[in-house]
């Protein structure tokens, strides 16, 4: 069992809920061009993006009976922070999910949205295979002890994404298949690896 105290704990208060995220978000989003500098007109498309991709994950995606089954059983309260940034294209595709699964128990698991950029540090002590990539799930019980971490991937879309990266595909490419990959998986895989840690 663990009883190490996770040092996500001290950023609970510096994130952000849910709501706040997606108002900041959309807020970004709905800039004019006449507001947006030059430097940021790339990330403006990244960002308009996401939040389409995001918006159809919502849509499309329906909590299974088997996670509904699983969130229903839990007993003891816990939460959730994700470390992300609204310009992450695998965070537009996941994060919709994991406030889905966390909404279905509100009463049991809270989440909120910790800024990567803001607080880099974090992610420093959550790296996987020496990368900082996002969104990083850390879940943590009632007294600040770890449970589980999860990100920023599925493990099926980072087998098919270190694939493409090895046939040393152009970067575009890659995003292109990757972003397909989760439109043919309609959250699935992600939820069940969800699931798997809640058991």
């Amino acid at each position: 069992m663990n009883t190490t105290l996770s040092p996500a704990n001290k950023y609970w208060e510096k994130s952000f809920s849910y709501q706040e995220y997606k108002s900041t978000f959309e807020a970004i989003i709905m800039r004019s061009e006449n507001n947006i500098e030059a430097s940021e007109k790339e990330m403006q498309h990244y960002y308009t993006l996401n939040w389409a991709r995001s918006k159809r994950v919502e849509k499309v995606y329906t909590i299974s009976d088997n996670a509904k089954s699983v969130l229903s059983g839990l007993t003891s309260k816990q939460k959730w922070i994700i470390i992300t940034e609204a310009w992450c294209g695998d965070s537009s595709q996941s994060l919709p999910i994991l406030a889905a699964l966390a909404e279905y128990r509100p009463d049991c698991i809270e989440i909120r949205i910790c800024s990567r950029d803001l607080y880099p540090e974090l992610l420093e002590l959550y790296k996987t295979n020496g990368s900082m990539g996002i969104p990083k799930l850390i879940a943590i019980d009632s007294n600040g002890k770890e449970l589980f971490t999860w990100g920023p991937r599925p493990t099926k879309a980072q087998e098919v994404f270190d694939a493409l990266k090895h046939d040393k595909l152009e970067k575009s490419k890659i995003y292109e298949a990757m972003h397909l990959w989760y439109a043919k998986d309609k959250g699935q895989t992600v939820e069940i690896e969800i699931v798997s840690l809640l058991q």
